[in-house]
């Protein structure tokens, strides 16, 4: 079995390093594709080389609205990849915001033996992420990730910090947008950006919280 996980990884490395580098961006912020959540955010989108997270529960609207963002990032010729650890994916959903998907990479661990659980899974979907964030060959990732078995295996919470902080360094690194899927009060992801999205009888509703100085903010607003 750990021949395979090593094949699977040597693979998705030929695959990232086969694909072309883009130009350098032009813009520092890429738009969410949705108008209204843009006038909350700083520079009017979601920031590039900076994890941008999306916390909410069931039926919340994350995962649309991490779509319409790959979407808007990606623009004509981009590429952008959707870390899928839960395996709940539906690509052709995913063709319904916009996204083309022959420039879409979905990337969905699996269990590889008997002794593969949860946390395992995981792992392999934060290193995954990793490798793509800081691979430079894409405008966008987006992840998914059950992040409860990871905490569980590595016996507490700060080596799973450790990891989050590795993301966060590789889009740095990468220069492109990451977009984390999240459950409100789960864990600590150290993004530039947090959204809290619920269902609402109006539409989508959203607040973002952030940071300036020691003084925190809260704005909303129903899309």
């Amino acid at each position: 079995m750990a021949t395979n996980a090593r094949e699977i990884i040597e693979g998705l490395q030929e695959a990232i390093h086969r694909i072309e580098r883009r130009p350098p961006r032009r813009a520092r912020f890429a738009s969410s594709g949705r108008p209204e959540v843009d006038a909350l955010l700083p520079g009017g989108g979601f920031p590039r080389g900076a994890l941008t997270e999306l916390a909410g529960g069931h039926a919340s609207g994350k995962t649309a609205l991490a779509l319409s963002a790959l979407a808007a990032a990606m623009g004509q010729d981009g590429l952008a990849a959707f870390v899928d650890g839960r395996g709940e994916l539906y690509p052709p959903a995913a063709a319904a915001f916009g996204i083309d998907l022959d420039r879409l990479l979905v990337v969905r661990p699996l269990a590889l033996g008997h002794g593969d659980g949860e946390g395992e899974v995981a792992r392999r979907a934060l290193w995954a992420a990793e490798a793509l964030l800081s691979s430079g060959a894409f405008e966008a990732v987006a992840m998914d990730v059950p992040i409860g078995g990871v905490r569980d295996r590595m016996a507490g919470t700060a080596c799973l910090a450790g990891m989050l902080r590795r993301l966060r360094a590789a889009a740095e690194k990468g220069g492109a947008v990451g977009v984390w899927l999240g459950v409100p009060g789960s864990v600590h992801v150290p993004s530039a950006v947090r959204l809290e999205l619920s269902a609402g009888s109006v539409g989508l509703q959203v607040r973002r919280d952030f940071r300036a100085g020691s003084m925190m903010r809260t704005e909303s607003a129903a899309t």
